[in-house]
């Protein structure tokens, strides 16, 4: 059962071999007997089907072994292709020669040939297997050129589908791109609506869509390409952050915010500092008035340093406190690398404290 379904495989992978070299074959096919049919008649007789079989063969051999084992070689690397070529011919040639030699030698005297050729080694008898091996190899040159050219233009082609995939994908994300830019742009003119008419009737609501409306369009800046930002933007919208959250809880909020004014021209990365208020929130306790949260920015020889330190909720709430962490260290040290140090840590009075310090902050361009 096993051999029935091998030999089938067998059977079908020689159907495939010959169908996907069926142009080559039928060429072959065509030249052989048309120079068969020519030679014939202009020695006057024909040579048995075996003599034909036999050096066509070489022949054929020969042509696919110059074009795809000696060309190949030869000309696969720059250097040194005006030695590797000559040499590489030279040797096919003998290797021809002798094989031709032998195959003469075999139909001699051991099938029924009875004509007057015979071997000698002679200018004579070489020259013609020489003839006919150059003849096939200039064939040969010519099929491996066309099969490169054939091969170059397909790279070619491919390159162009891909650069107009790439065009197309552009495309699509510009208008992703200009879509995403509309959406924030009706929601701002949607919140500011609400804040105009909400001035008289609700100040306080009033000031928490101003606030927030300010934050979300900080935010929505911030993700363009842009690697560095005044601190005093992102000191701005802590405030508004800060000034939301006392809204929300009645101005309960316990929370000491210190700077100095002259660092608001320094750059720094967006989104850092708000991001490390923005977890004192989330996972501080800011309502207990005898134990305020601090954030204090300061600048010490030619160093920024942000420090933050806020009690920690007696109910915990750690989720996304260890990922907003690592997102902000990964960010600094993509852009600072070891000129910014980041420690976060837990005292033993349970209070959560950050020390960012930023080295050579006036020597960061925008």
């Amino acid at each position: 059962m096993n051999t029935s379904i091998n030999e089938k495989n067998k059977f079908h992978k020689i159907l495939n071999w010959i169908s996907n070299k069926k142009l080559h074959i039928l060429i072959w096919i065509i030249f052989i007997f048309y120079e068969a049919f020519i030679i014939g008649i202009f020695i006057g007789k024909f040579l048995p089907i075996s003599n034909y079989i036999v050096f066509y063969s070489l022949n054929v051999a020969t042509f696919y072994f110059h074009a795809h084992v000696v060309l190949a070689f030869a000309l696969k690397k720059l250097n040194g292709r005006w030695w590797r070529l000559p040499l590489c011919i030279l040797l096919e040639l003998v290797a021809y020669l002798i094989l031709t030699i032998i195959l003469d030698y075999l139909v001699i005297n051991y099938t029924s040939y009875n004509g007057p050729f015979k071997i000698e080694f002679t200018a004579s008898f070489f020259a013609a297997p020489i003839y006919r091996a150059v003849y096939f190899m200039s064939f040969s040159t010519s099929y491996y050129f066309l099969l490169n050219f054939l091969e170059e233009r397909k790279k070619i082609e491919n390159l162009e589908k891909q650069r107009l995939n790439n065009i197309i994908q552009i495309a699509k994300s510009e208008n992703a791109f200009l879509k995403a830019q509309i959406q924030p742009h009706l929601l701002f003119n949607t919140l500011d609506f609400i804040y105009q008419n909400a001035r008289e009737s609700s100040p306080v609501a009033a000031e928490a869509i101003y606030s927030l409306s300010e934050m979300m369009r900080y935010s929505v800046d911030s993700n363009k390409d842009r690697e560095f930002i005044l601190l005093g933007e992102e000191i701005n919208q802590v405030e508004n952050l800060i000034n939301l959250h006392q809204l929300r809880n009645d101005h309960n909020i316990n929370l000491h915010f210190w700077y100095e004014e002259g660092i608001r021209i320094l750059p720094i990365i967006p989104m850092a500092l708000i991001t490390l208020v923005e977890n004192m929130f989330k996972h501080g306790e800011l309502l207990k008035e005898s134990d305020p949260a601090e954030i204090t920015l300061k600048v010490e020889e030619n160093n920024l340093i942000v420090e933050t330190s806020n009690l920690i909720k007696t109910v915990k709430n750690t989720s996304g406190l260890n990922a907003g962490m690592e997102n902000i260290r990964k960010r600094l040290d993509y852009t600072y690398g070891s000129n910014a140090e980041f420690k976060y840590f837990t005292d033993i009075n349970q209070h959560f404290k950050v020390i960012l310090t930023i080295k050579h902050i006036e020597n960061h361009q925008f």
